[in-house]
């Protein structure tokens, strides 16, 4: 059960309707989703929005104390266990360490070495944010390889299906290319039924797939020479017709043996090489198709392999180039496989800067001198880069990295000037302790001397504490001096009164003048009061003026962090009150809490956008460029030192989250019409049908698989159920016109020509006519007889049936034609459990083509192609 479902069954004794709705809420807020919520994103809305709910029905003090239930029953109250961490990040650490066993065999996905390096992380018991954090992003990390192997699953099943295709199309060959095409298939398929890729296998496969259909749309194969069946074993004792198929074997000299292929076949030993000047225009276009149809499939796997150099211009830009020659249709050949050169070199190169940058970065992390505590998160970060950069991987974090890295450096040298000041402090001290003594000697045994050397004795050292204790000499001396009227007491507490002021820049080269005369004895009493006063006057504006700006930025901040900065509005009230009194305290230590909060803030802001930035390009395709816009505009807000408010992207997040759930949806319902329509029209066959069979079954597949399923996966469903639509729309217009001839052929006279399908078939008794030479391109392998008949007789070619059936059928087709529209049939097509005839009337003749239903597709776009040839019969 997940956290939220947990929070949520928690509430609802307690809030009951009113607990879905306050918990929707936090997670708006949060930008965030159910089942990514976090321990401190759930504490903060327990703390926040259900503390404020259960006020409603309880006293403040009963909903405070249901609520500290709550936190230490779900494990989010701070409790720790022996190992340093909560029981629910106990719990998280156990599915994070289960993920990483089950990915294990993809040790080439730099998520997988993250994921490892976040493990291991969190083991070396961080402190508590950094442990949320880190589990946190392990999660995240989690849910992204989740969401990898079932897009990379999804399209394993297309390439099985795609595969099955090939096969049953390559079957009838035979030979061992065959027989390891079936091998592969099948142990592709038993890894697939464990959930598992068989990445290279598929490779092997559809490669081999490719050089055989190729080898099947080339004449050799669709126009054997003899009446044998020609297969791969037998192909070399064939003598090539036109084109020809020259075999080449590299293994003659030296034949290698095999001995883990279990069928004894050598993917190496059989090169086809194809004599494409001799083929026709038809076969090169639909060897091109496979060609382009196999270029454009490992270009997408390039991509996705090498996604973080796709942005470097001379990538972005050949990748352009070879997409846009995709899109015309014509095969990449060589130009793919040196754009994965280009690509191999620019991760290599790529990696190197970022192993380089690490190494500098672990380097300098290594000289601070900054207790453990301080550099471990940073130090537990650089553990998951480097994990990533050895599993293959580009951090994207480094240059955050980098910052914060800097930031620790200046926190290394902030403690280097405390020290300093300290001991500045420390002497400052002691030379007052000894001006003091001096200057109050003589007046010993007074209760205000008394008390104030005791003050004296052991004060909290601190820049306040050593400015309060100058204003109080000031103070005394100044008294002690009416009294006597002495004007060395009267320098004295002057001298003190200018020390007590704060270090303010403007007036630092007056007030050290001022100390100067009044060491030195120079000037009146009068004038230095006079000017000691002045000082005084506009130290207290400037404190004011900074204090006013303090105020300001504090003010600014709670409205982009929408909450309340009380820890700083505390002191500036302290400060203000100390003012209105007389007393003039240094603003440095306010600035510096804010400067501190606005860091930590800055580091927290950082943190974020790296995590929306790994969802903006997880949701490419679907809006993800927008979040990605908007995150790269708040960094660069956050390098000019501000900070970026962040409720522009939590809402364009919740929006791209419910368009993602709003596509599953969809492409649910459209997957299940689909495959309801393919379900009815399938029994057509033909090309179209072929064609769309392996699209179905993925689509299946998919529909199983969509709530897994990430922003790409979806996509690549949708495009695939796209094309499939496309050929459904097609494939149901064959069936209408299959039907329709159907129902209305006289039932006789269509007996009559099934008949000749239920007995043996004489053989076709060609005509004594020299045959058209468009007759002969409709001579192809799985086409039983091709005829062209006029008045009942053959005038070309030759049939397995009487002529005068199919005139029959030609009358009946122009008389139902005219009837139905008045004008001429272009075309019939009559379906049979394992053949189509297709019918096309041509004013006097019809040409009757009778084949295996496989190539109903390739003979209607044929007939189409040379139809004026046709029609000039």
């Amino acid at each position: 059960m997940s956290l939220y479902q947990t929070l949520s069954k928690s509430l609802e004794p307690v809030l009951g309707d009113r607990a879905r709705v306050v918990l929707e809420e936090g997670l708006r807020r949060l930008g965030t989703s159910p089942d990514k919520l976090d321990a401190s994103e759930a504490e903060t809305i327990l703390k926040r929005l259900v503390y404020r709910e259960l006020q409603a029905k309880m006293s403040p003090s009963a909903a405070r104390s249901h609520i500290e239930e709550l936190l230490k029953t779900l494990g989010l109250g701070g409790e720790k266990t022996a190992s340093g961490l909560s029981a629910h990040a106990q719990g998280v650490l156990a599915e994070l360490e289960a993920g990483l066993k089950r990915f294990s065999l993809y040790l080439d996905w730099p998520e997988v070495g993250r994921l490892r390096g976040l493990v291991n992380a969190i083991k070396q018991d961080p402190e508590a944010a950094a442990a949320r954090t880190l589990l946190r992003e392990g999660q995240e990390v989690l849910a992204q390889l989740e969401e990898k192997l079932q897009a990379a699953l999804l399209r394993q099943t297309r390439d099985i299906a795609e595969l099955e295709m090939s096969l049953s199309r390559v079957q009838s060959v035979g030979g061992a290319k065959v027989r390891r095409l079936e091998n592969l298939i099948r142990i592709i398929q038993e890894a697939h039924a464990q959930e598992t890729l068989a990445t290279a296998e598929v490779e092997r496969a559809r490669a081999l797939a490719a050089d055989m259909r190729k080898l099947v749309e080339s004449s050799v194969v669709q126009n054997p020479t003899g009446e044998a069946a020609i297969t791969l074993d037998t192909i070399e004792e064939i003598v090539p017709t036109e084109p020809q198929v020259v075999l080449k074997d590299p293994t003659i000299e030296a034949p290698v043996v095999l001995e883990e292929a279990s069928d004894g076949f050598d993917d190496e030993a059989l090169v086809i090489d194809l004599d494409f000047e001799a083929l026709t225009s038809e076969q090169l276009s639909r060897i091109r198709e496979i060609d382009v149809a196999e270029d454009a499939r490992r270009l997408e796997s390039l991509k996705e392999r090498y996604g973080a150099v796709l942005n470097q211009t001379q990538v972005a830009g050949e990748l352009a180039e070879l997409e846009a020659e995709l899109a015309a249709g014509n095969p990449l050949g060589e130009r793919l496989d040196a754009f994965a050169e280009l690509l191999k070199t620019a991760q290599q190169e790529a990696l190197t800067e970022a192993r380089v940058r690490y190494e500098w970065l672990a380097d300098r992390l290594g000289r601070l001198e900054l207790p453990s505590e301080r550099t471990a998160p940073l130090q537990a970060r650089l553990t998951v880069a480097l994990e990533t950069l050895q599993a293959g991987g580009i951090p994207q974090e480094l240059a955050e990295l980098e910052r914060n890295l800097e930031s620790l450096e200046a926190e290394e040298k902030a403690n280097r000037e405390n020290q300093a000041r300290r001991a500045r402090l420390e002497a400052a001290l002691a030379t007052l302790r000894s001006e003091a003594e001096h200057a109050l000697s003589p007046f010993r045994g007074r209760p205000q001397v008394e008390s104030f050397l005791t003050a004296l004795a052991a004060p909290d050292i601190s820049e306040a504490a050593l400015s309060t204790l100058r204003q109080e000499l000031s103070d005394l001396l100044s008294q002690l001096a009416r009294e006597r009227e002495e004007e060395s007491l009267k320098r004295m507490g002057l001298r003190a009164s200018v020390q007590a002021l704060p270090s303010l820049e403007p007036l630092e080269a007056d007030k050290k003048h001022l100390l100067q005369q009044l060491e030195q004895g120079l000037g009146s009493l009068a004038e230095l009061e006079a000017a000691v006063q002045a000082l005084v006057e506009r130290a207290r504006g400037v404190v004011q003026g900074r204090l006013e700006a303090l105020e300001a930025r504090i003010q600014h901040l709670e409205r982009v962090l929408k909450e309340s900065l009380i820890e700083l509005k505390k002191p500036l009230q302290a400060n203000r009150e100390a003012l209105a009194q007389g007393r003039i305290a240094d603003p440095s230590p306010l600035e510096r809490a804010l400067d501190d909060l606005v860091a930590a803030r800055r580091a927290s802001i950082a943190e974020e956008l790296a995590r929306y930035e790994a969802v903006a390009r997880s949701m490419k395709g679907l809006g993800g460029e927008e979040l990605e816009a908007k995150v790269a505009q708040a960094r660069t807000h956050l390098q000019a030192g501000e900070l970026p408010d962040l409720s522009e992207i939590h809402a364009l997040l919740g929006r791209l989250r419910r368009a993602q759930e709003t596509l599953r949806a969809d492409l649910g319902a459209r997957i299940g019409a689909l495959l309801e329509a393919y379900g009815v029209h399938k029994g057509v066959g033909g090309e179209t049908a072929l064609r769309l069979k392996p699209l179905c079954d993925f689509l299946q597949s998919a529909a199983e698989r969509l709530p897994r399923l990430g922003v790409s996966g979806l996509l690549e469903v949708r495009r695939a159920l796209e094309e499939a639509e496309r050929l459904e729309a097609q494939l149901a217009q064959e069936y209408e016109a299959a039907q329709s001839v159907l129902q209305e052929l006289k039932g006789a006279d269509l007996e009559s020509l099934l008949d000749v399908f239920e007995a043996p078939s004489p053989p076709p008794t060609p005509s004594t006519l020299p045959e058209p030479e468009v007759l002969r391109q409709f001579r192809v392998r799985g086409v039983e007889a091709v005829a062209l008949v006029e008045g009942g007789q053959v005038v070309a070619g030759g049939l397995p049936f009487a002529p005068r059936s199919a005139q029959v059928v030609f009358d009946d087709l122009i008389n139902l034609a005219n009837e139905l529209s008045g004008q001429p049939a272009r075309l019939s097509v009559i379906s049979l459990p394992q053949w189509v005839l297709v019918l096309v009337p041509l004013k006097q003749k019809g040409l009757v083509v009778l084949a295996e239903k496989a190539l109903l597709s390739r003979l209607l776009a044929l007939v189409e192609r040379q139809r004026d040839a046709l029609e000039a019969l």
